[in-house]
């Protein structure tokens, strides 16, 4: 069959029949022997037990990422001083030395040490995979979190690892270093060099992590694949069943800071050159703009995986989304997440003015974090909200740390369907390429032409998904053993 064709799946809605594997690509015959004979020659019991172990280490590095917590100074001169990554980097590779694979550790500023280590065939007949994964996490709020658990402790209650990081990203970080433990403890042959790459400042930009090691290691942009971040697998999500989301595409971001300015007075004085109410009057407008639905490749390949498993009106609207009819956005708008990938989206995040009750203050700031669909333009974009703040007399200006453009990944291709493969295993479920409405540092080596791949592979609650920058982060440590298992027999079959 030809790698684009599109592979064809039975599905039936009567009785508990469905097909096993939804999908809208080709799922290559895998050259391995039965997954079963080679598990025999591992113990994962041993192996989740050091995965647990070394995540719980790891979780207790408070590697947090903020560059609001600094001055404004700072920010100007010394922006490096919002991360503390190196004790987790050198922790790191020192745990990797001790399985016998050497790691290299580059300091792009001081505090910020990003760590890479290669295992090499010698002779690779393709190009290197990369494994991609950040150190850094963003803040805690610790009222928010039970107060049972500390976010930095690597807890264990109920079956679960507590701790910032333990999905995004420190334990997709664990089971990249623990599969290279096992690639290099089984001594598997391999047809690619696999590269363990581990970053710094991913959550605010990546400037002195991956950015950094494009800039001072160019050959990375020589890989042919990466596996990171940008997906997950979340339980019964759809009518029940499992939907594993894998990333292929992200959303472009522009944040625009929005000042207002004028004479401060007393707030007996009514005056229409009040900064807070210009400011307001104006975001009212701008938060107000409607964008029309776009649906890009990879959210129409992800809609019509989802209509193999819906029910009534919506299977037909989901089969057929590029009819664009008012009923069909209606309803698909409902689903916030499908939502952000059909529509250009604006938010407002921070709104700051005053320090009185009885003073109108002479300035009024707001930022709006902007996210873009593939095909929209940064600059028109910013020029169309700009001429609705110079209304009101409202400067705006670009905050580069967030600002990039949209980027994508081909997902017809047999790296993405041996993903895809592995990512339902035995459990079957629904697989499919997203574009991921967040950012992350796939979109270096995406704007750069190599493919992004994005999944977080442990099986997570709808309500656990909330734990990503929220509180009471955690993984099920059943879920931490199924994903490792599953990204190892992955990259076994592409790289093996």
């Amino acid at each position: 069959m030809p790698q684009n064709q599109q592979a064809s799946v039975s599905h039936s809605n009567s009785g508990d029949e469905r097909s096993p594997l939804n999908v809208g690509y080709v799922i290559p015959q895998s050259s391995l022997p039965d997954i079963p004979a080679l598990e025999s020659e591992l113990s994962w019991p041993a192996v989740l037990e050091q995965a647990v172990d070394l995540l719980r280490q790891y979780l207790r590095f408070p590697t947090i990422n903020d560059p609001l917590r600094l001055s404004s100074t700072d920010l100007q001169n010394s922006p490096w001083l919002a991360g503390c990554e190196a004790d987790a980097a050198k922790w790191l590779a020192s745990v990797l030395q001790d399985m016998g694979i050497a790691a290299e550790l580059l300091e792009s500023a001081p505090g910020r040490i990003n760590l890479i280590a290669r295992l090499s065939t010698g002779n690779s007949s393709k190009p290197p995979l990369i494994l991609l994964s950040h150190s850094d996490v963003v803040p805690v709020s610790r009222q928010e979190w039970d107060s049972k658990i500390d976010p930095f402790s690597g807890t264990v209650h109920d079956g679960y690892i507590y701790g910032r990081g333990a999905l995004d990203l420190k334990g997709l970080g664990i089971a990249h270093a623990m599969i290279a433990i096992l690639l290099r403890k089984l001594r598997v042959p391999l047809n690619r060099d696999v590269i363990l790459l581990v970053v710094a400042d991913e959550e605010a930009g990546g400037h002195f992590g991956t950015k950094w090691m494009i800039q001072h290691r160019p050959e990375l942009l020589q890989c042919g694949l990466v596996f990171g971040e940008g997906g997950f697998s979340v339980r019964g999500l759809w009518h029940g069943r499992d939907v594993h989301a894998i990333a292929v595409a992200e959303k472009g971001c522009l944040e625009l800071e929005c000042v207002a300015e004028s004479n401060g007075h007393h707030a007996s004085i009514i005056s229409g050159d009040a900064p807070p109410a210009r400011l307001v009057a104006a975001l009212n407008r701008v938060l107000s703009m409607k964008f029309g639905m776009r649906i890009t490749p990879a959210t129409k390949s992800f809609l019509e995986s989802l209509a193999n498993e819906a029910e009534g009106p919506a299977r037909f609207l989901f089969r057929l989304p590029l009819l664009k009819s008012r009923l069909t956005a209606r309803h698909l708008s409902k689903i916030p997440a499908v939502n952000a990938m059909l529509h250009d989206t604006i938010a407002l995040t921070v709104l700051e003015s005053g320090m009185k009750g009885n003073l109108v203050p002479g300035q009024a700031r707001a930022v709006l974090n902007i996210r873009l669909l593939p095909g929209s333009d940064l600059d028109t974009m910013r020029e169309k909200i700009g001429s609705e703040f110079s209304k009101d007399g409202i400067r705006i200006s670009q905050l580069p740390t967030h600002t990039h453009p949209a980027n994508t990944s081909d997902f017809q291709t047999q790296e993405f369907a041996a993903l895809a493969k592995h990512a339902v295993g035995q459990q079957g479920g629904i697989v499919a390429p997203i574009l991921s409405p967040g950012a992350s540092d796939g979109r270096y080596f995406r704007s750069a032409g190599v493919p992004c791949y994005g999944w977080v592979p442990f099986p997570i609650s709808p309500a656990d998904l909330g734990g990503v920058h929220g509180p009471n982060e955690r993984v099920a440590i059943s879920s931490f053993e199924q994903g490792i298992r599953s990204l190892y027999w992955a990259v076994l079959e592409i790289a093996g």
